[in-house]
Order: structure tokens, then sequence, then C-alpha cells
């Protein structure tokens, strides 16, 4: 497991020097790369602490996140909508269902398909998944002012903008 505060600590100590006024005319690119996925590693290490004090996983959390908010959906809309492998959101369902969190009953408009929807217990899960996802950004945008995210939004919109449709859908970084 990724230790977050020593990641953290790692980030800032070798990647201060290029954020201060005296590096700003043009920073290491190879720098920039590694900080930005130092902060991705970080981030998901917060989250996977955060959803293992109720057992679980970032994929599962998406899931349980995905379903809840768009009522019944089928595995292959599920995998697309959230980009997730198939064949992991196969496994990643099955914990789900068995753990009582996800009914998966045949699709009324469609025989061949399986529509899956959250249960009683599956909602009282994600919420507790939506409770723990605020913490983490609670925590994050408590360390940014107003300029800092707006300067990580654009920049973001930016990148990802020049980068849309680069990406299969199907994998994840």
């Amino acid at each position: 497991m990724i230790s977050v505060k020593s990641t953290t600590g790692e980030v800032l100590r070798e990647h201060l020097s290029w954020t201060t006024p005296s590096s700003m005319a043009r920073s290491d690119p190879d720098t920039f790369f590694e900080s930005f996925t130092a902060l991705a590693r970080c981030l998901r290490a917060m989250a996977a602490r955060e959803y293992a004090t109720f057992e679980v996983g970032s994929t599962q959390a998406r899931f349980l996140r995905h379903i809840g908010r768009n009522g019944r959906t089928s595995q292959a809309d599920l995998a697309r909508a959230t980009g997730t492998d198939p064949t992991l959101t196969g496994r990643a369902l099955e914990t789900l269902i068995e753990r009582g969190w996800v009914r998966r009953e045949r699709s009324e408009a469609d025989r061949r398909q399986y529509a899956l929807e959250l249960t009683e217990s599956g909602h009282r899960t994600r919420k507790r998944v939506e409770d723990a996802r605020k913490r983490l950004i609670e925590r994050v945008v408590a360390e940014l002012d107003e300029r800092d995210l707006h300067d990580f939004e654009r920049i973001s919109k930016k990148l990802l903008t020049a980068f849309e449709g680069t990406l299969d859908e199907s994998t994840e970084p």
C-alpha cells in the first residue's frame, strides 16, 4: 500500500524547486509529468484508504456511485460509463452482488441482458462512498486557494481537450 503521507512529502521535497518564482520561465517537462503522476498516485491512495474503512475498492465505489445516480443500467453500459474493462466490471460486480449491494435481474426490454440496480444495503453503502469522497474532496480543496482551483481547472480542461479521444475508454492509465 502507498503511504499517502510519505508520497505527499516526497512529492513536495522532490518538486518544490520547480514551482518557485526563479524557475517560472519554463519548467522541466519530465519534472512536471512526474509531479502530475505522483499527485494521481497520491489521490488514488487517499481514496483507497477512505473506501477501505468499509471494505470497498475504488472501482466498486465508482460502480456504486454510477448505479446510484443513474438507476437501472446494464453491465455493458456501466463498463462504458465508468471507463472500466468489461472483464474487470464483471468481477467487481460479482463482489457487489455477493455482498448484497447490487441486484442483477434480466432486462425486461432485452431478455439477453441483465439490469443492475442498488439494493437498500447498496444505497446505504453508496451513501458511505459519497461521504468518503466528500471528505477527500474537502481535504484536497482545503490546500488550495481560489486561484489554484481556477488554474488547475483551466489546465485540466486544456489537457483533456487536447487529448480527447486518444485513450481507449475501456482502459485506465
